[in-house]
């Protein structure tokens, strides 16, 4: 049995998490496209590799490529991190229909493509867990929850391209170690909300933190959705160990920005 550990001694994004399995092996060429068999064909997924503190990591960014303001996201303003758009600096709603998906529309479109169906089930997982979180903290409901963030095209980007690449891999399960909890505030589309967010902890309860003594955001919404849907919390599992690979964030908070994943046999 395939097994992945993700070590999130600096926290995990949807972005970090992408990235961590493209370290490990995941071909980028299909997981984009597999993205473009559902109809999300308006990015560019720039795939690079960089040191992080002088460990060589896969740095992902989503370059939002169709509409007429062609940002390629500056990755400063990436702190509520990819995935999850809530701190994009750039005001414009974004008038495409894109902007305004919800998880109706979200749902089809994941079903509409060339996706196995386990990649399928676990987008849909990912997907569900994360609009009712967002629904609960902001008193609405999972279906009328207002796409312009979690349905923005970089996080179905991290999100199903994640999804795929579990499956590229082969991976029959994953395990997260303890969480880092961090102190700040991060600024969004609702407002200044306090560190970490609560549609993050909405997600994680029932998981084990500790204290990273970190200001800033270490795990976003949608690294939470991923965990939440997919992964079950231990100590490091017994297992032959395969292979190693780092998923690069975008900040720097005098740690390594980065996510370890392990992958082992059982």
């Amino acid at each position: 049995m395939k097994v992945l550990y993700w070590d999130t001694f600096a926290g995990i994004s949807g972005d970090m998490a992408l990235g961590s399995l493209v370290a490990l092996g995941a071909d980028p060429e299909i997981i984009i496209d597999q993205l473009h068999s559902i109809g999300l064909t308006e990015f560019v997924l720039e795939v690079r590799s960089r040191q992080v503190h002088g460990i060589q990591a896969t740095d992902i960014d989503v370059v939002i490529s169709e509409n007429k303001h062609d940002h390629a996201h500056s990755p400063k303003q990436h702190d509520h991190a990819n995935g999850h758009n809530h701190n994009h600096d750039h005001n414009h709603d974004h008038n495409h229909n894109h902007s305004n998906r919800r998880l109706p529309d979200i749902q089809k479109m994941i079903l509409s493509g060339a996706l196995s169906e386990r990649a399928q089930k676990n987008a849909m997982q990912v997907f569900n867990v994360l609009a009712e979180a967002e629904a609960h903290v902001h008193g609405t409901t999972p279906d009328q929850v207002h796409f312009h963030e979690v349905g923005a095209v970089d996080s179905l980007v991290d999100i199903v391209g994640t999804c795929i690449a579990l499956d590229q891999l082969d991976i029959d399960s994953i395990q997260v170690s303890t969480l880092p909890w961090s102190y700040g505030f991060v600024h969004c589309a609702h407002g200044t909300l306090p560190l970490p967010a609560p549609a993050t902890l909405m997600l994680l309860q029932g998981y084990k933190f500790r204290e990273s003594g970190i200001t800033g955001e270490l795990i976003t919404p949608t690294g939470a959705a991923l965990i939440r849907a997919l992964a079950k919390q231990s100590a490091f599992p017994e297992m032959t160990l395969l292979n190693v690979g780092y998923g690069s964030g975008k900040n720097d908070y005098g740690i390594p920005s980065l996510l370890r994943a392990v992958l082992g046999e059982i």
